[in-house]
């Protein structure tokens, strides 16, 4: 007798199995970003409709995958925050290396939907604000 799988329809947990999937599947930082010491990426988030998630932060040596997507701290959410261009805008600028670190700031929102109450879905409104700051390796 053949048992049935049982397929999950829990897309939030799919869609974070997807994403660390895809982080260990990154290439290290230092291929990325040769000239990067250390990356710290702080995330505070916001949503005027739930309770507010405590802040992240994240500290990202040359060893670390070069993976800059975040998900959304709602479990019901199945949406992510990608900060893949604001690293880049911040650590491809010629003249960052002249001076003693590159920063970068911005908001997000959130682009996931949220289970609401098992009958149905609703935009998530979470709002993500983050610092990005990277520090050179020195010259030797």
């Amino acid at each position: 007798m053949r048992v049935a799988l049982r397929k999950s329809s829990n897309n939030p947990l799919l869609r974070r199995d997807q994403m660390l999937f895809e982080r260990s599947r990154a290439v290290a930082l230092r291929t990325v970003y040769p000239d990067i010491a250390q990356l710290r990426i702080e995330l505070v988030f916001s949503d005027p409709t739930a309770n507010t998630p405590s802040p992240q932060l994240h500290t990202l040596f040359p060893a670390a995958p070069a993976f800059f997507r975040f998900a959304c701290p709602c479990m019901d959410c199945d949406g992510d925050f990608d900060l893949a261009s604001a690293i880049s805008t911040a650590l491809d600028s010629a003249t960052w290396r002249k001076r003693a670190a590159a920063s970068g700031s911005g908001t997000l929102s959130c682009d996931g939907l949220r289970l609401h109450d098992r009958s149905g879905n609703r935009s998530c409104s979470m709002k993500l604000h983050f610092q990005l700051r990277a520090a050179p390796r020195s010259a030797t």
